[in-house]
């Protein structure tokens, strides 16, 4: 059985508790043929002491300190540092399903033009514990299906939601993606940085939703939640107007409804008051 090498990349960050439980969901894997890649942007050797045992006994594991803090640069360091036909991030503070890496790479095997594999994430707490989804990780269908890469694009963007998954979520092959994690028609997006990537890739052709949870997603106090929406709130405009040149809200009334949807999401908030400004003369343009 072909078995292409699949890189996991940790982009790491002062959290060596929670590494340790994201190593090891990456080292259980089913799938026989990964390597793991961190490159550490820490800010002490806290994460270093964590990996000495394992860098030891796992030489498939491969790390790396950086001598300054890179912060997105580290997400590039990671890609470029990667050796696998196939490529999962895995954030620091999240988990895989031990079956995530071989149920995703089925489906770029067996079918034709798959660009992007994500599934359902299970939203944990700071301890592990299952907790409710919040708005972005409802359950997208309710079986595992093909669809159209725009038309998953479309979803997301019509809501201003990332439905698509955090960067833990998705596997794609590295090939397919051309541009820098995280930059989009010629911008390195900050907070959708995940979202970018996603656009790139569903822009080339199918995506695949497996329906159950393959991945855990941690939320946890130091993770700022209310700032960081807020803030990437101000790049979803951005991306909702630059997608369309790649065939994403292809008509006025998808389009319409993207721009309703991102301007209902703003109401209420004194800080945007250019974007809105901005939704108005472009929905002039198209009546």
């Amino acid at each position: 059985m072909n078995c292409p090498l699949v890189s996991i990349v940790i982009p790491a960050y002062n959290r060596p508790h929670t590494l340790k439980i994201a190593i090891d969901s990456a080292l259980e894997q089913t799938y026989p043929n990964i390597e793991i890649i961190i490159c550490d942007d820490s800010s002490n050797n806290e994460v270093q002491k964590m990996l000495d045992p394992y860098l030891n006994s796992f030489p498939q594991i491969k790390y790396y300190k950086n001598e300054k803090n890179l912060y997105l640069g580290n997400w590039h360091k990671c890609f470029d540092l990667a050796s696998g036909e196939y490529l999962n991030y895995l954030m620091d503070d999240d988990v895989f399903h031990k079956e995530k890496i071989a149920k995703m790479v089925y489906f770029f095997e067996e079918f034709a033009n798959i660009s992007l594999v994500t599934s359902y994430r299970q939203t944990i707490n700071e301890s592990g514990l299952s907790i409710p989804p919040i708005y972005a990780t409802n359950r997208l269908y309710d079986e595992t299906r093909i669809m159209d890469g725009l038309a998953l694009g479309n979803i997301a963007l019509s809501r201003s939601l990332n439905v698509i998954g955090e960067p833990t979520t998705v596997l794609f092959r590295k090939a397919d993606l051309i541009h820098p994690f995280g930059v989009y028609k010629g911008r390195q997006y900050v907070l959708l940085n995940d979202m970018a990537s996603w656009l790139n890739l569903l822009s080339k052709g199918k995506a695949v939703y497996i329906s159950e949870a393959l991945s855990y997603l941690r939320k946890h106090p130091n993770q700022n939640n209310h700032a960081l929406t807020q803030s990437a709130m101000t790049e979803w405009l951005d991306i909702i107007i630059a997608s369309r040149d790649d065939g994403f809200l292809d008509s006025n009334d998808l389009f319409k409804a993207a721009l309703h949807s991102y301007r209902q999401s703003i109401i209420g908030r004194p800080q945007f008051p250019t974007d809105s400004k901005r939704i108005e003369m472009i929905l002039n343009t198209l009546d």
